[in-house]
């Protein structure tokens, strides 16, 4: 930029060497005509008028084409003949397009040609950074190579653009080399963003194992693997690990691991399957396991699954083993069966109660009114009794509350008069049904007929154990009350009582003291479970 060039020569005819330019007719001016002033003060120095332009240019080791402003080549230097191979007598004279041909729709071509349109009408000079261009002979095979070339206008004295001259430069080195730089970029690109991917896959794959392994020791139910005839494992979740009661699995054999499941047979199982590539199943399983610290063993029921893992050549390689422990489930199961049972047991002794009641009450009751009332009463006791039951525990109570629930239909004068002592003892739901019954026996005569017909009557209920606690006794004292005789004959009262305690697996004694009733009760304390 900036820059101005001047040169004089008169035109004296063609150079001998076609390949040098030709020497100029007219004085010229290389670069903007408006730029003209001044410019002899860069030469000042030289004595111009003795130096030939032809010389300097065929002298320049940057190759020089002088074009007409029709696009005639008019003159070139050696550089210029060597970098695109031809001679001066190939090219001079003829129009640029025809010394170097390219299709008017190739890219080539409308570089090069809208270059030199622009200096025509810019008149200022005009770069092409990279053009691709083959200079090859016509006939010849293609020689593409790549150029960057530089387009300045040279003016006369008077202003006229009279040539474009054209700096170019070879830079099919360059270029090449920066394609190849581009594409060992690429690859590098490409390797790199596999080595991304590959990364990101397998950082996927370390958190889906960590996944797989978290669910694996975190699963409900226990699994392990074992590898090889000896069924060493090399996998045991949690659940295997609290199963065995904390013993240590991985590494070791079953046998090793686990010595009391060989005698119950698991081990013959792991054989089976290792031998025959057959799965086994089994539900509902009775095991019993070691305890840590020389404890019992510990029954435990499993449901579990022996799956054979074979290679691909299809022998059997180890065992994949997984189950659950459902011994709870199972002890519930038997339990509700247990209580089934019970129930049906249960339901016969009421019945058989029930028909007791009423064949004795029947038998001796005086007409039909008075026995129906009997029997609705002693069949609301049956009631009450089973209304203990349900509020106890596992069907089970205790002799304190049947006593208090003989008693509550008393209205409260008569509850004051009652003294109730003894220790909690529980009892089962059979001997809780006969103890209630017979208590409501005896506190339906004591408002009939004994020390709770008065108003000064008094009533003391007593139970315990003896000191080995094996047998149990109840207490029932009436005092303050009607003076009373022995019967002539065993009413059904006395006979229900009889009866009662009797399933109780016990006896009874009455006293019929003029104070009052004494009726105590014993009966081995086996009874009340």
């Amino acid at each position: 930029m900036g820059r101005r060039c001047r040169a004089e020569a008169e035109l004296n005819g063609a150079s001998d060497d076609a390949g040098s330019l030709h020497p100029w007719s007219h004085a010229v001016t290389c670069g903007n005509s408006t730029q003209l002033r001044g410019s002899e003060k860069l030469f000042r120095h030289v004595d111009i008028g003795s130096l030939e332009l032809e010389e300097i240019f065929n002298a320049s080791p940057n190759a020089y084409l002088l074009l007409d402003v029709g696009s005639i080549i008019v003159g070139c230097n050696p550089a210029y003949l060597s970098a695109v191979g031809r001679t001066g007598e190939e090219i001079l004279g003829q129009h640029l397009f025809e010394a170097f041909p390219a299709p008017a729709d190739s890219e080539s071509y409308k570089l090069l040609h809208n270059s030199l349109e622009r200096v025509l009408e810019t008149r200022q000079a005009d770069h092409i950074a990279v053009i691709p261009y083959d200079t090859s002979k016509p006939g010849c095979p293609p020689a593409l190579r790549y150029w960057s070339a530089t387009h300045t206008p040279v003016f006369d004295r008077q202003g006229t653009l009279r040539y474009v001259l054209q700096h170019t430069v070879d830079v099919t080195e360059l270029q090449v080399l920066r394609e190849r730089s581009e594409r060992e970029n690429v690859k590098e690109v490409g390797v790199l963003r596999r080595a991304h991917e590959v990364q990101a896959a397998n950082l996927s794959m370390l958190s889906e194992t960590k996944l797989l392994r978290q669910m694996f020791h975190q699963a409900p139910g226990f699994i392990g693997i074992v590898v090889g005839p000896e069924h060493r494992f090399v996998l045991a979740n949690e659940a295997f690990t609290r199963l065995v009661g904390g013993r240590s699995l991985v590494d070791h054999t079953v046998v090793e691991a686990v010595p009391e499941v060989i005698e119950q047979g698991f081990v013959d199982l792991l054989d089976q399957v290792y031998r025959s590539g057959k799965s086994h199943k089994g539900s509902d399983a009775r095991v019993m396991l070691a305890q840590p610290g020389g404890e019992e063993p510990e029954l435990h029921y499993i449901d579990f699954i022996y799956q054979p893992i074979v290679s691909d050549e299809g022998a059997v390689t180890g065992i994949f083993v997984q189950g659950h422990d459902v011994t709870a489930k199972v002890q519930a199961e038997r339990l509700h069966v247990l209580r089934q049972r019970e129930l049906g047991h249960r339901l016969k002794n009421q019945l058989s109660i029930a028909q007791a009641i009423v064949s004795q009450t029947l038998r001796s009751a005086p007409d039909t009114m008075v026995a129906g009332e009997t029997i609705a009463q002693r069949l609301q006791a049956l009631s009450s009794a089973h209304d203990v039951l349900l509020n106890g525990v596992g069907n089970a109570s205790t002799v304190g509350k049947i006593v208090a629930r003989a008693v509550e239909f008393l209205d409260e004068d008569r509850k004051r008069r009652i003294d109730i002592t003894g220790d909690d003892i529980a009892i089962g739901a059979d001997p809780a049904l006969s103890l209630t019954l017979l208590l409501h026996e005896l506190a339906t005569n004591a408002v009939k007929h004994g020390a709770l017909a008065t108003e000064q009557g008094a009533l003391s209920i007593a139970w315990g154990t003896t000191g080995d606690g094996k047998a149990f006794h109840l207490t029932w004292q009436e005092s303050g009350g009607p003076e009373i005789s022995p019967p002539t004959r065993s009413g059904a009262g006395t006979k229900l009582i009889n009866a009662l305690v009797k399933r109780l697996g016990g006896d009874a004694s009455t006293a019929f003291e003029p104070t009052g009733l004494t009726c105590t009760i014993r009966c081995d304390r086996s009874a009340f479970d």
